[in-house]
């Protein structure tokens, strides 16, 4: 018997547990995961499901995908079906959420690993899985032109961010140093030029700064694979997300990595019905970004002293999301 935790609409663990095989409540969800693992030479490990397997029998797949039991998290579910399906041991380190699906019962997390198997090294699962094997990006988008591939409506985001330059990686406390050096570089022209001594980042604590990690998510910006920024958002209410914070390094701003790393939270979120984040009045280039991603001013504003005031925005419509009726 499989048991999975039933979550609402707004991605919340409730106290409820579903078992697998019955019907789901009206409103209740689940946690899926998908697995794409993808080689140094760009091509997808993929599986083929048994004909015995209801919904899409002997068709190809993902390198492994399954719906998180009790008590898994994404991660967690991510690495014990690869485990379960394929037998392999997933590199976390190179393993990123890319984004998620919400589906009339559950939340589908899309996850890539770039890691090198050979097929030796696969121990697939008889019940399961049948066959498995690398295939390119071309081969993959003929198969389901041929109906032997599950036909995702994802697979232009997909091989769209496999190739991008910019990736998202969850940060720890262990981070904490690297990461509030960085805020205070990134900020300190803002200091000086507003003389902000009360809230700017560049005056934040270590102390003030970790209590970070203890809410929401906590993201570091690499490009190509180097750090050039970071990102913090959070839940501000059900619904409703927030963009506490964003850096980028100045030798990587005017590259457009903001504005991806933007729609990038919004797909990976698409429990939100709206964002909301400040930004300083005067600095136009923010303000003019925002606005054109959507963004919109909402009225709040506060002043910090006679140099300085911040206002607020926020976004509730064309929100980046991937919703599968």
């Amino acid at each position: 018997m499989e048991l999975w935790n039933i979550y609402d609409q707004f991605r919340h663990m409730t106290d409820r547990i579903h078992e697998r095989g019955k019907e789901m409540m009206p409103g209740d969800y689940h946690l899926v995961v998908h697995v794409w693992i993808v080689n140094d030479d760009g091509q997808y490990l993929i599986q083929r499901r048994q004909p015995w397997k209801i919904g899409f029998p002997n068709m190809w797949d993902c390198s492994a995908a399954g719906s998180a039991i009790m008590g898994d998290d994404s991660e967690q579910a991510a690495i014990r079906e690869a485990k379960e399906e394929i037998g392999i041991e997933l590199d976390m380190e190179r393993a990123e959420r890319l984004f998620t699906v919400k589906f009339p019962e559950g939340f589908d997390d899309i996850w890539l690993v770039r890691q090198n198997i050979t097929m030796e090294e696969l121990h697939l699962q008889e019940e399961e899985v049948v066959d498995a094997r690398w295939a390119s990006e071309e081969e993959i988008k003929e198969m389901v032109k041929n109906g032997e591939f599950i036909p995702f409506t994802y697979f232009d985001l997909l091989f769209e961010m496999v190739h991008s330059n910019i990736s998202l990686k969850p940060a720890t406390v262990k981070d904490a140093e690297e990461l509030l050096t960085m805020q205070m570089e990134v900020f300190m022209p803002l200091y000086k030029k507003y003389k902000d001594h009360e809230t700017s980042p560049v005056t934040q604590t270590m102390e003030r700064f970790t209590e970070r990690f203890e809410q929401g998510v906590y993201y570091k910006i690499c490009f190509e694979g180097t750090l050039a920024g970071s990102v913090h958002v959070h839940e501000k209410s059900s619904g409703l997300m927030r963009l506490r914070i964003m850096n980028i390094l100045e030798s990587y701003q005017n590259r457009g990595i903001a504005q991806q790393v933007m729609k990038r939270l919004e797909l990976m979120h698409p429990e939100a019905d709206a964002w909301e984040l400040d930004t300083i009045l005067t600095e136009e280039r923010n303000c003019y970004l925002y606005e054109k991603i959507g963004y919109r001013q909402t009225g709040e504003f506060k002043e910090i002293n006679e140099n300085m005031s911040i206002i607020r925005y926020r976004k509730e419509s064309n929100l980046h999301k991937i919703i599968s009726m």
